[in-house]
């Protein structure tokens, strides 16, 4: 699993691909072939399934006796689906139940999930509990704490569960893929089992007729009565450093390259603030002492302005500007690296190259075993800080050069009134 970081720089680096790439191809005969496979796209979707419908309320139902025809939309505390839906439903509430027929799929961002009745496509579940006891004809990915597959419950598809606690005593008509805690299985699997997790608990009445691959903590506590088509292929987890494994270094190259995409942007939308942010880097102690006090002092600010309703909107911009801003600083350190190997410059691309030479170098430096964090840390401290003297020197008020000065005014002598008369 990876972080939504991640994802964004991932993203990123696909856009800036897709823009590089966009101009490689004829773009008349790239864009008529999107824009028909889009028209056709829109010619093929029947006419119901464009159509919509949404309730709010504390108690949100529908009935039995009614159906739905197209997608609907539930906002409650408590919601309950009794009738018929010719669609999707979409579910946001505390305490929901699916006890009728839903032809299409059912999203749900709830507390509690309760499927009793019949659902002929997905169910793509974020909640804290899930209670499977109808009939789910597709396949079921869920977020959850703990998830039960009550014995009268079936999934015709697969079952993809990130969840602490697993508790599957119904049918499972394909493959299980779990990311969690713990699972207990009493039912029974047509397909295969991948675990990753902490421990396996295979009952008496369990049956799996595809093999079991479980990475886990603890070995696997398997009943002899169970009807398995074979063994449990059992590996323990070894917790390795980071650095011992492949993807580290390919999500470095990501970042790396989200990286210098950033700061390409950067330096391209504010060339004159980056360029003098460089040259303040090179304050050395008062880059350093400015940054420890704007790293440990924005957020407590934040979070006392957020304490207010007038200024929460303060608070939260001064803190997503901050955690913008550890990023920026890499890159202000980066490019002070890259003019010491090639020159100082205050040229857009030529900065710009540097900086991509240094970012280089700086991340190189933050992977270090042992020590990479403090360099890290350090260099966040030290672009930090040349950010804000490059903020403070922009923000400060200076005098013009050629601005006239005042006459000279000969001073009074000591013991004298304004009107020129001494005192009696």
């Amino acid at each position: 699993m990876v972080t939504l970081l991640e994802v964004l720089a991932l993203v990123t680096l696909a856009g800036f691909g897709v823009a590089f790439f966009r101009k490689r191809v004829r773009r008349s005969s790239a864009l008529a072939l999107v824009l028909s496979g889009f028209c056709a796209a829109l010619l093929l979707q029947p006419a119901s399934a464009m159509a919509s419908e949404t309730r709010k309320g504390e108690s949100v139902v529908v009935g039995s006796d009614e159906a739905i025809k197209g997608d609907i939309f539930l906002f409650g505390e408590r919601v309950r689906v009794d009738g018929t839906v010719d669609g999707d439903v979409f579910v946001f509430g505390h305490d929901v139940n699916v006890n009728g027929h839903v032809k299409g799929d059912v999203i749900a961002f709830a507390q509690q999930l309760r499927v009793n009745g019949q659902v002929d496509g997905n169910v793509r579940a974020f909640t804290n509990t899930l209670t499977l006891t109808g009939k789910v004809a597709k396949n079921v990915l869920t977020f959850d704490e703990v998830v039960n597959l009550e014995s009268s419950g079936k999934v015709d598809g697969s079952l993809t569960i990130f969840v602490e606690n697993l508790n599957l005593d119904g049918t499972l008509g394909r493959d299980l893929l779990i990311f969690g805690k713990h699972l207990a299985l009493s039912g029974k699997i047509e397909g295969s089992v991948k675990m990753r997790g902490d421990t396996l608990t295979i009952n008496p009445s369990a049956q799996v007729a595809g093999p079991i691959h479980f990475d886990g903590n603890k070995e696997p506590e398997v009943s002899p009565q169970a009807k398995l088509a074979s063994a449990v292929d059992y590996h323990k987890i070894e917790k390795k450093p980071r650095y011992m494994e492949g993807h580290y270094y390919i999500w470095q190259m990501i970042w790396l390259a989200a990286f210098i995409l950033f700061g390409l942007v950067l330096f391209q939308l504010m060339p004159r603030f980056a360029a003098d942010a460089v040259t303040n880097s090179e304050r050395y102690g008062a880059s350093f002492g400015l940054g420890v006090l704007v790293f440990f002092g924005v957020p407590i600010a934040a979070v006392i302005a957020c304490v207010t309703v007038v200024g929460l909107f303060v608070g939260l911009s001064a803190f997503f500007i901050w955690y913008a801003a550890l990023y920026f600083a890499q890159l202000i350190v980066g490019a002070l690296v890259g003019q010491w190997l090639m020159g100082r410059t205050r040229e857009t691309w030529p900065l710009i190259g540097r900086m991509a030479v240094g970012i280089i170098i700086v991340r190189l430096a933050t992977v270090i075993p042992g020590v990479g964090g403090w360099v890290k840390f350090g260099v966040i401290l030290w672009g930090i800080g040349a950010i804000s003297l490059a903020l403070y020197e922009r923000f400060q008020p200076t005098l013009a050069s050629g601005a006239p000065s005042g006459p000279f005014t000969q001073p009074l002598p000591p013991n004298t009134t304004v009107g020129g008369m001494q005192p009696a």
